[in-house]
């Protein structure tokens, strides 16, 4: 009876501590471990082989780095996938100051859900407190780079965020942070947590090192104890990475540094930043410390290529500092990159609260700062509420919407600039500008289709659409833009007495502008500068020039081939004859911006509503209700028709 009990007990005790089953199609093919380090160790020796699949069926703790090496000599895998059980969520938690995972061989996939859905059910740890790293992934070998890894729904929290990364693909073959050799890295749906750098991709510069790398729909944005501290998101020396659709912020913000959701660092180039959110991020310390949205300082690409990334439909709000000598900027670009685009993004709330003889360098939306010709376009983008303290007593010490600090090459279009806040103490008042440049380069600029306004409510505060060197020469051409400024001036000469006192002022002096107006349009809000569709905007409706680079609008609305709008929107004036215009039943569609649910408030009964996307197609449509539900549509614009006894509206909507 005790030999039975013994017996029993043993294999009890097996079934409680192999936390790691495998399974593979040669080689070896069922076993269990305790660990994934011992699952790795037995691949890497050969026991399992073929396609290989590691299943976590309870917690594990890794005494230490699990290293999974490339598939050679004793090793042989077609591919490796880990993910929990099913309707197992369990954590792996290293002991190491090294990652918790070192990735060195191709086709492995990590996936922690345990649903074949987004779920995350796996979190990967660092238990030291010096740990530094969470996964670890790359090769030093130019024949053999680290190719299709998949990183998704999984939690990744580091041990400390004075220092490391939570994922970090590179040359980790020497455990070092020095550029690898990879493509095809696929990290997705991950939440990355108490980090210093949150995602880093490292690659030694040559043309396709990283190509076909996706960064997607992370989450790099817990606050509280495990805040990220530095960078969201960091590119260096890659050529074809897509960053799309991740949400980061909430950083830790006591340090005096530089913080910056996104870094295209040194010859990253051919890189798509897309639909990004980048919120919260920023400094309350009294020495100093920075914010900024994107950084994009990269320099040439390999073989001296031109970087030409892509900045597209990111949504950057919230950044703030509150020290000496700092900044807070949206977008920054600088360096001697060259054939960028940033386009159709959203810049609001960014504020810097230094005030007195140390005010900084501002607050700014976009910087343009390259060192050479840039050849940069910037179109189509929404900036508002920009605020601090800076004056434009320097060449750096600006508050505003888009600022030119070097180069040439610029194609500034359509992008529509509100600013309505200035910082004021009593004292010190901040100086707002709507466009701003130091250069005086030939050529350097070209200025079309812009709306650049700041209009404050106390109109006895200096405040500029413009501020430029009186140099005609420096634009290649300057015309179609509205100018308002609700201060005494519509613009000045940097250093100088106001130059451009009104509109014809700025004619005299810059020429060009013959089509250029100075208005007040009206904005669906401070911070939706989509134009009011009623005779409010009249005047400046169709008073664009085409322009082959902007056949589209911030909402990828097409653009009017002949007489398109100036700004980011291109809208309609909503027109209706006398007649209807008595008939016309009295309604409200809110909210707009929505989130889930639309309403038709109206007098009369709804008898229908259809929603179209941007193409004409029909989305969606209820019947005898005043309520649609829109949760499940994409973000993007749409066009809701309403039917009231018979009678049609149309109404354009955002979906957040």
């Amino acid at each position: 009876m005790k030999k039975s009990l013994s017996i029993l007990s043993i294999l009890l005790g097996t079934a409680v501590f192999a936390q790691v089953d495998v399974t593979a199609t040669s080689g070896t093919e069922t076993a269990t471990y305790t660990t994934v380090k011992g699952a790795f160790d037995a691949i890497n020796a050969g026991t399992h082989q073929g396609v290989i699949n590691i299943t976590i069926t309870a917690n594990t703790s890794e005494t230490a780095t699990a290293a999974l090496n490339r598939s050679t000599g004793t090793s042989s895998f077609t591919s490796v996938s880990i993910k929990p059980a099913p309707n197992v969520t369990a954590t792996i938690t290293g002991a190491a100051a090294g990652p918790v995972f070192r990735i060195l061989g191709s086709n492995v996939t990590i996936d922690g859900s345990n649903n074949g859905t987004d779920s995350r059910n796996l979190s990967l740890v660092n238990g030291n407190v010096a740990g530094a790293q969470v996964v670890a992934m790359g090769s030093s070998d130019v024949a053999n780079p680290l190719t299709n890894v998949t990183v998704k729904n999984t939690t990744i929290i580091n041990g400390v965020r004075t220092s490391g990364y939570g994922i970090i693909v590179g040359n980790a073959a020497a455990s070092s942070t020095s550029g690898g050799y990879f493509s095809n890295i696929r990290l997705e749906n991950n939440s990355i947590q108490k980090s210093y750098y949150g995602i880093y991709l490292l690659a030694f510069s040559a043309v396709g090192n990283g190509n076909g790398s996706v960064i997607t729909k992370n989450d790099i944005s817990t606050s509280g104890e495990n805040a990220n501290r530095f960078t969201g998101v960091y590119l260096g020396g890659t050529d074809g990475v897509a960053v799309t659709s991740n949400k980061i912020g909430n950083f830790e913000s006591t340090t005096n540094e530089g913080k910056r959701g996104m870094w295209l660092a040194v010859n990253t180039m051919n890189t798509t930043v897309s639909d990004n959110i980048i919120d919260n991020i920023g400094v309350n310390n009294a020495g100093g410390g920075s914010s900024t949205g994107i950084q994009i300082y990269t320099n040439a690409g390999a073989g001296s290529a031109p970087s030409a990334n892509k900045i597209f439909r990111n949504k950057i709000s919230n950044l703030f500092s509150t020290g000496l000598n700092s900044s807070v900027t949206g977008i920054g670009l600088g360096g001697t990159t060259s054939g960028t685009v940033i386009s159709q993004n959203t810049i609001n709330n960014l504020v810097n609260t230094r005030s007195g003889t140390a005010v900084g360098y501002g607050a700014e939306a976009i910087i343009l700062g390259a060192g050479t010709a840039s050849n940069t376009t910037v179109s189509n983008n929404f900036i508002s509420k920009i605020s601090s303290f800076a004056t434009n007593s320097t060449s750096a010490n600006y508050t505003g919407g888009i600022l030119i600090t070097g180069g040439t090459g610029y194609k500034i279009y359509n992008n529509s600039v509100y600013l309505t806040e200035t910082q004021n103490d009593g004292t010190n008042k901040g100086l707002p500008i709507a466009f701003s440049s130091t250069v005086s380069t030939a050529g350097a600029v070209d200025l079309r289709n812009n709306i650049f306004v700041v209009n404050l409510a106390d109109a006895t505060i200096s405040a500029y659409a413009i501020s430029v060197p009186p140099v005609a020469a420096t634009y290649s051409n300057i015309d179609n833009n509205i100018y308002y400024s609700s201060g005494p001036n519509l613009g000045q000469t940097p250093g100088g007495p106001p130059a451009f006192t009104d509109l014809t002022g700025l004619k005299n002096i810059l020429g060009g502008n013959v089509n250029s107006l100075k208005a007040l349009p009206v904005f669906t809000s401070s911070t939706d500068l989509h134009l009011s569709q009623s005779s409010d905007n009249l005047a400046i409706d169709n008073k664009g020039v085409a322009l082959t680079d902007v056949t589209v609008d911030i909402d990828n609305e097409t653009r009017n081939a002949t007489t398109p709008d100036i700004g980011a929107d291109e809208f309609t004036i909503a027109t209706m004859a006398v007649g209807e215009v008595a008939n016309k039943s009295k309604i409200l569609v809110y909210p707009n911006p929505v989130n889930d649910i639309l309403t038709v408030s109206s007098d009369k009964k709804v008898s229908n509503i259809s929603v179209y996307n941007v193409g004409g197609r029909l989305i969606q449509e209820v019947n005898n209700t005043n309520v649609i539900n829109l949760v499940k549509l994409s973000s993007g614009v749409y066009f809701v028709k309403t039917v009231i006894e018979g009678k049609t509206e149309m109404t354009k909507v955002i979906k957040k």
